[in-house]
């Protein structure tokens, strides 16, 4: 290969993938549903003018047949007058008016042809664009799933590389450090400031005047049983 086969090929490699990059799919894929709705669109239109012009041909011809069958009247009417000139110009006028009929029938067998293909081809053309708009929402589905899949491997390599995991056990353990140490400090001011011991006399003097409240308690219930027993031994 020489070098300029291998320059044209590097030329046309870096032009495809700046095209690559700038070419957005969906939008493509939108720009061509366009693009095939006009086409149908213009299809629906020349199919219209051309069915509309098959229509005038019927009239034409119709025409024609009436115009046959009244010159025909005529060239009989002027015979029976004995103008045989006159039946002639008639029968003339009338083969005319045959011959345009005929020819208007061969252009009208034609034009019907022409529209039958063209209403073929919109049926076609239509499926066609019936088909491509199905494509577009699984293609967008599709689309949606993979950016999906890309914004999630994307949080799941940012959450990686910054190591999220490590980060919580690390403030979990300087928490629970502070909370060990406030712990400590207030224990130990306690200790300095007395207010550990002044709890503990506290309790303890609440400890003895609950069990003198129990022992006082004890006796009147005890002294309580012995009246009623001295009380039935009276009654009795």
């Amino acid at each position: 290969m020489n070098i300029a086969q291998r320059f044209t090929l590097m030329v046309k490699g870096n032009l495809n993938a700046v095209f690559d990059q700038l070419e957005d799919p969906e939008r493509s894929l939108h720009q061509l549903i366009l693009d095939m709705e006009e086409q149908l669109e213009s299809a629906k239109r020349a199919a219209a003018a051309a069915m509309a012009n098959e229509d005038r041909l019927r009239e034409r011809i119709a025409f024609q047949e009436s115009e046959i069958e009244q010159w025909k009247t005529s060239a009989r009417r002027a015979l029976k007058q004995g103008n045989e000139g006159d039946a002639r110009s008639a029968l003339r006028k009338s083969a005319e008016a045959e011959s345009l009929a005929a020819r208007l029938r061969e252009r009208l067998d034609a034009q019907t042809r022409d529209t039958a293909e063209v209403r073929e081809s919109l049926t076609r053309l239509h499926e066609r664009l019936g088909d491509a708009r199905n494509r577009l929402q699984i293609t967008q589905a599709r689309m949606r799933q993979s950016e999906a899949r890309k914004a999630a491997g994307s949080v799941m390599r940012g959450v990686e590389r910054a190591n999220l995991y490590a980060e919580f056990d690390r403030l979990e353990q300087r928490v629970e450090r502070q909370a060990s140490e406030d712990r400590a400090y207030i224990a130990l001011d306690d200790a300095l400031n007395g207010h550990d011991l002044r709890r503990r006399c506290e309790n303890a003097a609440i400890d003895e005047q609950v069990e003198d409240q129990l022992h006082d308690l004890r006796q009147q219930l005890d002294g309580s049983t012995d009246g009623a027993g001295d009380g039935q031994r009276r009654e009795a």
